[in-house]
């Protein structure tokens, strides 16, 4: 009677054709510091304070088969900071303290297809590809007169790819965790599945 139990909770727990299963998550690490250096040395910015955001996001799946599902994967990250720009005069003396403002927001949107290796008891284990945009827009705000605060929109590549290697493990029939390795977004990601 108890093996049946078991047995019957973790066939529940496997994904299957007709399943959607939905995992937002936050990942690690967020590289867009790398990405404010330029801007900060370039405009002179003293004292930043950064504070960043994800990276974050949203997988949708749907099972087409028991074993293979396809889906879509919203990315979002973003950094900002405050810091302060000097004026100065010919000799080099501090004249005015101006505030600076700096920002980085990326979006991310990959259609998505995964495969689904392993289902034994609670795990649900795959590899996944996911392809689509890549939107960045950075920008430089000052109060410092005549300052150009145009933001950049725009990302050296328009579009990003994603490989992955995640599990899915359930804790009851349609609610668990996940965790995904990969390139081309977060390194590592943690989060909830739950599963219709």
């Amino acid at each position: 009677m108890i093996a049946t139990v078991g047995f019957n909770n973790a066939a529940h727990a496997q994904v299957e054709e007709g399943n959607i299963i939905i995992d937002p998550y936050y990942g690690y690490p967020n590289f867009g510091k790398a990405f404010f250096s330029p801007f900060i040395d370039q405009n002179d910015i003293d004292g930043v304070n950064l504070t960043a955001i994800g990276p974050a996001g949203l997988r949708a799946e749907y099972m087409l088969a028991d074993n293979f599902g396809l889906g879509i994967d919203f990315i979002y990250n973003s950094l900002s900071g405050s810091g302060t720009v000097d004026s100065t005069d010919f000799s080099g003396n501090v004249v005015r303290t101006y505030d600076a403002k700096i920002f980085s927001r990326r979006y991310r949107i990959h259609l998505r297809a995964n495969y689904h290796f392993v289902q034994t008891g609670s795990l649900d284990a795959y590899v996944g590809f996911g392809a689509g945009t890549n939107i960045r827009t950075i920008g430089v705000t000052s109060d410092y007169p005549n300052f150009n605060d145009d933001s950049i929109t725009g990302a050296l590549l328009p579009v990003s790819a994603r490989v992955a290697l995640g599990a899915r493990y359930y804790f009851t029939d349609n609610i668990g965790f996940n965790t995904e390795l990969g390139l081309g977004g977060p390194l590592l990601s943690l989060g909830l599945s739950l599963k219709f």
